[in-house]
């Protein structure tokens, strides 16, 4: 279906998603994540895929795919390279560009049944690689060169990569290659008053940057910023990622939203050829709408897949996708979702949260463009996402949340390696699995 320019913006509003925010699953809340590491060859700890390394990432995902009771492969159409590994039980393994690891959970309602299901991905990791790989958590890849490679070069990837590469400005690359994330996906109710919640993550992204900051060595040196990740992503496109303009408490989110990703440039054009896609700032989908591009115009499902090519740190789908959290060492990976999952809970909980803010005081107005380290509001926001949880019996977000308030306190000795191998060194592991349970036993 072809979008008219006639009933444009009345058009894009109203599919800024594929399926509705205001409750899709009979008013039943859940919450899932996408964990991303970064994995070494286990005795030389060269990145895997990269000259010195046994295995690369096509190996390990068929691997997987060998040894998960009745998993199904997902194939590149372009390329025939493996690209994910959906599991019976729930969830999928896939790679990212540089060769980071990416382990996506199914969503449920309780943390405790998302938790096992996140140990029991990890496991299965732990035997596919079968000692050849050991891993680590981690917003940047420690030790990449600068030069690190396209390590999984399937279509889009080329594609992507053509595009960045045509910005030497700005850091689409670094965010390819060499940057990890663990992403919060959490529902909204469908009774309940859904932009709060998107307005409240909003405020909630840059108050709590800090606080899951975890990205301190790149490039084998030591950052100058509290999270090189987050650096990397705020300046790896401005028409695509940060905060989308005039959010939060715009007065129709949606229509906000759809007019920021009209803007955006378009690097994917369905049905042409890699070297005939468009380059950084050469055309944006208003544009493509507007006036065509190279014989094309735009279509609803061209829409539908240029919203999955911004990268807020809010993507706005049927669910919230809380992107701007750094990967975390695996025994605090579940910190952030069980954080996300306790304050985003009900219109009443939020209401608390929004009196937590305003007791500090915060500048909302200029939070987005203040450089103010908004430390002081972590632990009481901690504390009462801990309180939520421990009402609700959910004992391993608590767990979680309370081994992370420690965690916040020791972060500078945890970063005081002198070289970036050394911090590897340090904190890699055979085991990701038991990691991960370290403190939700």
């Amino acid at each position: 279906m072809s979008l008219q320019n006639s009933t444009d913006i009345e058009n894009i509003c109203s599919r800024v998603w594929i399926k509705p925010i205001k409750g899709n699953r009979a008013g039943i809340e859940k919450m899932g994540l996408e964990m991303e590491m970064h994995a070494f060859d286990s005795k030389t700890l060269a990145p895997i895929g990269t000259e010195n390394s046994k295995i690369n990432i096509q190996t390990l995902l068929k691997r997987i795919g060998e040894i998960a009771p009745d998993a199904k492969l997902k194939f590149d159409k372009a390329t025939g390279l493996i690209t994910t590994v959906f599991l019976k039980s729930g969830g999928n393994f896939s790679a990212e560009p540089g060769g980071q690891v990416e382990y996506s959970s199914d969503p449920f309602e309780k943390l405790s049944d998302l938790s096992a299901n996140v140990a029991d991905g990890l496991k299965l990791l732990e035997k596919a690689s079968a000692g050849d790989l050991v891993f680590l958590s981690h917003g940047t890849n420690p030790i990449s060169a600068d030069d690190h490679p396209l390590l999984l070069p399937k279509e889009r990837y080329k594609i992507m990569t053509r595009y960045f590469n045509s910005a030497p400005q700005i850091r689409g690359i670094d965010m390819m290659r060499h940057s990890a994330t663990v992403q919060a996906n959490v529902d909204i109710f469908g009774d309940e008053n859904w932009e709060d919640a998107v307005n409240l993550t909003l405020v909630l992204i840059p108050l709590t940057a800090k606080l899951f900051a975890n990205s301190k060595y790149f490039k084998n040196k030591k950052s100058q910023f509290f999270s090189e990740r987050q650096e990397i992503w705020q300046k790896m496109d401005p028409s695509r990622s940060g905060i989308p303009a005039n959010l939060p408490f715009a007065e129709n989110l949606e229509c906000e939203y759809a007019t920021w990703g009209k803007k955006a440039f378009v690097f994917f054009v369905d049905g042409l050829p890699i070297e005939e896609q468009p380059l950084f700032g050469e055309l944006t989908f208003e544009d493509w709408l507007k006036n065509g591009y190279k014989g094309t115009k735009p279509t609803v499902e061209s829409w539908e897949t240029h919203l999955g090519t911004l990268f807020p740190h809010l993507r706005l789908r049927d669910f919230l996708e809380i992107r701007h959290i750094d990967a975390q060492p695996f025994e605090h990976t579940f910190a952030p979702i069980a954080f996300f999952s306790a304050v985003l809970k009900s219109s009443k909980i939020r209401r608390q949260v929004w009196e937590i803010i305003n007791s500090e005081k915060i500048d909302l107005k200029n939070l987005f463009h203040s450089q103010e380290d908004y430390s002081k509001i972590h632990f009481p926001l901690l504390d009462f996402a801990c309180s939520v949880l421990d009402d609700l019996n959910e004992k391993e977000g608590v767990q979680a949340l309370q081994a992370y308030k420690k965690f916040v306190v020791q972060k500078n000795d945890y970063w005081q390696a002198e070289k970036a191998l050394e911090f590897v060194q340090k904190n890699k592991t055979l085991f990701p699995s038991e990691e991960f349970l370290k403190h939700l036993k």
